[in-house]
């Protein structure tokens, strides 16, 4: 390294010199560049022509190629080509690896050496340290007693044990295979042994994926038994890798997996399939289609490609041989509850946006099987359904919104169970059973009810246009007129069987059918007027904002001969009080003349608090009350806009400056008064602590299905126990039933190397929307090292 040793003598005798001179051409063999210039600083520099020896004391600093080397003392000998640095030793490699020892023997390549007492810090910020280390052929290095870790040593106890470390009796690590293998290795956590292997490798620091075995996963349930899942990885190349698994079951035997994933250009795709030959397939309950079926299996896969800036293609498809096996064997990426199989194109522009989709709905659930039907059985396949929305300036003034919605749908099964409750015509029953509804004249039975998803096909185009403009007058008064038109092409032909009732008056009852096709349409105008009045105190402003708007609409047409499909959520509250149309969807259309009136008030405050406030009520003036009009799927009805003048509806914000946050909403009715609905929101949360609380009432609604109120509280915090533990905890409770619906603790440890996570979940749902489910989890990670998982799934087969 110090060739042409004179001239060093020369530029280096005077104490604290720092200078830059040419060096003669290396073997081509070392990485070094050959035009790399040494640059040399120390305190003094001594050379001994007799023995070319040239030695460095005092803050020595070299710096060659991209190696930097920092010792009290370095001695050179230009006979051997080697270097010998002593005293607090720092080497950097141009890799980022930053080695720390206090004796150094190395050649003057900085390739092969002998290190004494070293420790190692790498890039990612892992450690390796050891007793002594020789380094070989410029790139495997190996470590006598070694010690392995991510994590860092404790600031104020520098002296014990890292949280996590693996301790060799030997370490090779090989930069050029760009593995490391521990010989004898210990795993130690808080410096007590934890487990032994007699061997075992690692990629090395710099590599993001290798080939081989991941690290085993264990779970265990009362159908499945007792899982112990292997997988390995293949880092086919930079583009695209694959996973193989195989687990292992007690009970049902093994299960295969396999997932390819490939990026291509601005995107990527995934390849999925499992399958397994169940061996006591009785071990599940009884009815579901985990129980007697052998074979089962699924292919999935998902894909995603942005084809410009602007558009972008993805689909994400799963087909199995049965409704629940993806979630019952928890198959990644498909195992949800709600699975949305579907192939989409979506483009977003500076004032448009654009969505066409194809969909298939996968409910993986066991829940139904009791009832002779399942929700999958009725979900519709979708084929396509768009939406494309633009805003444009109108010529005249103001904004022009263009929406257009087409669907088309198939159901196969129409969803005719019986549940608990059936709307019925009270005359049809005269023993009293049949319940009738003020809201409605209707009644309800309470031994049945149905649900109105209908069978066969369904196709509708929608176009719509609306333009709006806001004009301010002098006074402050702000006017906005507003216009629209629709128009809607439909054709369908879907049916359901209803009831046959032996023993009462009617025989039958609810069996229909929908077979038309036509034209809808529907204009509507209006005007909106808002006052805002602005009040300035003492650290505070206020804002109260009276608002009165009229909608002028003919009747709605054709109210049941069209299926609702997307329209059934109708909840009214103050975000939807002054909406055109306040149906969710397209199947209805709100029609004639309404008065929607309310106030808003916004307060803030220089200490900190805020308050956003509406209230408001609907008034149906003129024409059919839509909400009356009862469509297949019952909507309107019990929504507290079936009468002339709606239910109350308000709502309220407050924000505190210490982190506390309180909302509210609620429905009244017009006449009592009675809360018809509650929805109430809290939260806290500081540095350290976090809890929000949550409560929902709704009133009866027999037309739906629930004649009994409902009302459901849920509570969830965590909190920071030190810098790396958090616990949390969350309780959900029926009100109405007095039951507990979920509850969930756990306790979680992360830092830079370790992480942990312990966790208990039960769910009941009353209502049984999703599946019941009792699981608890552990999740245990070693940074680059190991991660490992147990799940147990308590009585999944009851």
């Amino acid at each position: 390294m110090f060739a042409g040793v004179a001239a060093c003598a020369l530029f280096c005798a005077v104490s604290g010199a720092a200078a830059q001179a040419p060096v003669a051409p290396l073997p081509a063999n070392i990485s070094v560049p050959s035009d790399a210039k040494l640059f040399l600083e120390a305190d003094t520099v001594s050379y001994e022509s007799n023995n070319a020896v040239v030695t460095a004391a005092g803050g020595v600093q070299i710096d060659y190629g991209n190696y930097k080397l920092v010792a009290r003392k370095v001695i050179y000998n230009q006979k051997t080509r080697r270097l010998i640095a002593t005293g607090d030793v720092q080497l950097e490699q141009p890799d980022g690896n930053k080695i720390y020892a206090d004796s150094a023997d190395i050649t003057d390549d900085f390739a092969d050496g002998f290190i004494r007492a070293l420790r190692i810090e790498t890039p990612d910020n892992t450690r390796f340290a050891a007793q002594g280390a020789v380094r070989e052929n410029g790139n495997v290095t190996t470590f006598e007693r070694g010690v392995y870790t991510a994590c860092e040593a404790c600031g104020k106890h520098p002296e014990r044990a890292p949280l996590w470390q693996v301790k060799a009796r030997k370490i090779v690590w090989d930069q050029k295979e760009k593995v490391v293998r521990y010989y004898g290795a210990s795993f130690e956590l808080f410096g007590a042994p934890l487990a032994y292997l007699p061997y075992f490798s690692q990629p090395d620091p710099t590599v993001k994926r290798k080939s081989g075995f991941l690290t085993p996963s264990f779970s265990q349930s009362d159908a499945r038994g007792f899982g112990l899942r292997v997988p390995y990885f293949f880092a086919l190349s930079d583009s695209y890798d694959a996973t193989v698994a195989g687990t292992y079951y007690s009970k049902q035997g093994f299960l295969g997996e396999v997932e390819f994933r490939q990026a291509v250009g601005d995107g990527y795709y995934t390849l999925q399939a499992a399958g397994i030959s169940q061996r006591d397939p009785e071990s599940f309950n009884l009815g579901t289609p985990d129980y007697n079926n052998v074979d089962r299996g699924m292919i999935g896969t998902t894909g995603r490609f942005a084809i410009n800036e602007d558009w972008t293609v993805g689909w994400d498809i799963l087909a199995q041989s049965d409704r629940n096996f993806a979630n019952t064997y928890d198959i990644d990426n498909f195992d949800q509850t709600f699975h949305t199989s579907e192939i989409y194109l979506t483009g977003l522009g500076d004032r448009s946006f654009f969505d066409l989709r194809a969909q298939r709905f996968d409910i993986q659930t066991d829940n139904d099987a009791s009832r002779g039907i399942s929700d999958q059985d009725v979900q519709p396949d979708i084929f396509p359904t768009l939406d494309y929305e633009r805003i444009e300036e109108a010529p005249f003034g103001g904004e022009i919104q263009l929406n257009a919605n087409v669907i088309n749908l198939r159901r196969s099964d129409a969803d005719t169970r019986a549940s608990e409750f059936l709307l019925c015509d009270p005359d049809f029953f005269t023993n009293g059973s049949c319940q009738a509804s003020t809201a409605t004249g209707l009644g309800y039975r309470n031994d049945f009810f149905r649900r109105r998803a209908m069978e066969g096909d369904y196709s509708r185009g929608t176009l719509s246009a609306e333009w709006r403009r806001t004009l301010t007058t002098e006074g402050g008064l702000l006017l906005t007129p507003f216009a629209s038109l629709r128009g809607d092409l439909y054709r369908t032909d879907m049916s359901t069987g209803g009831f046959d009732f032996s023993n009462d008056a009617a025989g039958s009852f609810g069996a229909s059918e929908i077979d038309s096709s036509g034209v809808r349409g529907m204009a509507a105008a209006g005007l909106e007027a808002r006052y805002p009045i602005l009040f300035e105190g003492n650290g505070s402003s206020h804002i109260v904002e009276p608002i009165a708007q009229v909608v002028l609409r003919p009747n709605e047409t054709n109210v049941g001969n069209l299926p609702n499909e997307d329209a059934q959520s109708l909840v009214f509250d103050t975000t939807n009080l002054f909406s055109l149309d306040k149906f969710s969807g397209y199947d209805r259309i709100e029609g004639g003349t309404r008065a929607n009136l309310g106030v808003r008030y916004s307060g803030n405050f220089d200490s900190g608090y805020w308050i956003n406030a509406t209230a408001g009520e609907s008034f149906h003036i003129a024409g059919q009350n839509p909400f009356q009009n009862l469509d297949p799927a019952l909507v309107g009805p019990d929504s507290g806009l079936e009468t002339d003048r709606s239910d109350y509806v308000g709502s309220i914000a407050l924000g505190t400056p210490i982190g506390l946050q309180f909302g509210v909403g609620t429905r009244l009715d017009e006449e009592t008064f009675d809360v018809r609905r509650t929805d109430l929101t809290t939260a806290y949360a500081n540095t350290r602590f976090g809890v929000g609380l949550t409560y929902s009432q709704i009133d009866a609604q027999p037309i739906y299905g629930f004649p009994e109120d409902r009302s459901q509280a849920g509570i969830a915090a965590n909190l920071k126990l030190t810098q790396e533990w958090t616990a949390y905890g969350s309780v959900g409770y029926d009100i109405e039933n007095s039951a507990v619906i979920s509850r969930s603790v756990g306790i979680g440890y992360l830092d830079e190397c370790f992480s942990l996570l312990a966790q208990y979940s039960q769910t009941e749902d009353n209502y049984q929307l999703n599946d019941s489910q009792n699981e608890i989890l552990f999740k245990l990670s070693l940074r680059t090292v190991a991660d490992a998982e147990y799940k147990y799934k308590i009585n999944d087969d009851e």
